[in-house]
């Protein structure tokens, strides 16, 4: 059994570039394992005046759906500086495949309702390259964290 579970604490997470070490879909909730994930001091199980690390945590996202799934492919965009809703080709692709190999740079609540919450999340889909930006929208019902202890704890 976990130590800490925190529901719905988005706001609660300061996001940096953080890799996805695991996916995992059960029961119709996804499963996303990350070495560690950043807290800001306010989140209520943060016990430092401080923004602090956890340890190994897991983002689990209850009766979800996936709502687009897919990354930018600019490879033929000789530009340094790129809008990749403009410059780049769009390829949708099934969630799964698209985070097997991604680090989460950027998420947004797009909608928060009784009844579920629209998120979106970007960045780095290894798989496909270095010229590609992902990104994917989940709708879900509720969100957990869950994680045993704190960095340097």
């Amino acid at each position: 059994m976990s130590k800490y579970i925190s529901p719905n604490c988005f706001r609660n997470i300061a996001w940096q570039s953080v890799y996805i070490e695991e996916v995992k879909v059960e029961n119709n909730n996804l499963y996303l394992t990350f070495e560690g994930l950043l807290i800001t001091k306010e989140h209520p199980l943060n016990p430092f005046d401080t923004e602090w690390e956890t340890n190994e945590a897991i983002l689990v996202f209850y009766d979800f759906k996936v709502l687009d799934s897919g990354y930018y492919d600019c490879s033929q965009v000789p530009k340094q500086f790129r809008d990749y809703e403009k410059d780049c080709q769009y390829v949708e692709i099934p969630l799964l495949k698209l985070i097997n190999d991604f680090t989460i740079v950027t998420e947004d609540v797009k909608e928060k309702n009784k009844s579920f919450f629209e998120q979106t999340f970007e960045g780095f889909p290894w798989n496909f390259g270095e010229d590609t930006w992902g990104y994917f929208k989940l709708r879900y019902k509720r969100m957990e964290m869950i994680w045993d202890s704190f960095h340097n704890e």
